[in-house]
């Protein structure tokens, strides 16, 4: 390769010079820079998707308003586990095909995680295991599913009183 560039006239060797330099930029730009930007497209898109589902629950949480689970509720003291209850409810509200595990956390918890979750049915289920059954959400954490209105969530639920 050195020879035949060695070979070729002053002016030749100008422009493949020139030539090469052009392919390096390129292949900089192309292996280099462009997976950046486009990285920082992503993220850029994921975090403007995470505040648009902050300002929803932000929304659902003022139209819920404050959420307390004291032992007054009739219902907190069935005696039923929490496995039933969360396993009933589940099913009554069309949940139980999101929820991939529930876990019992002493006698008065449950961990759960639900994935690809309708996100407005996982809110309206949780006021109802509040106003129902004495049950918060002591510990919430959401991400999307990709899909618009759908969330995984990991949640511990407490028994109030």
């Amino acid at each position: 390769m050195r020879t035949w560039f060695e070979q070729l006239d002053a002016r030749e060797r100008l422009l493949v010079s020139i030539a090469a330099l052009l392919v390096m930029f390129a292949l900089i730009v192309l292996l280099g820079v462009r997976p950046i930007v486009t990285q920082t497209a992503r993220g850029e898109a994921r975090v403007s998707q995470k505040r648009q589902l902050l300002t929803e629950v932000e929304r659902l949480a003022e139209r819920l308003g404050p959420q307390t689970g004291g032992g007054a509720i009739a219902t907190s003291g069935d005696g039923q586990s929490l496995v039933v209850v969360v396993d009933r409810t589940t099913r009554a509200n069309g949940l139980a095909p999101y929820l991939k595990r529930n876990q019992p956390d002493g006698a008065n918890a449950i961990r759960l995680r639900l994935e690809n979750a309708p996100f407005d049915i996982i809110i309206e289920w949780l006021g109802l295991l509040s106003a129902q059954h004495g049950l918060t959400a002591t510990a919430v954490n959401i991400d999307t599913a990709g899909v618009a209105g759908r969330i995984n969530c990991n949640l511990t639920l407490s028994r109030g009183g």
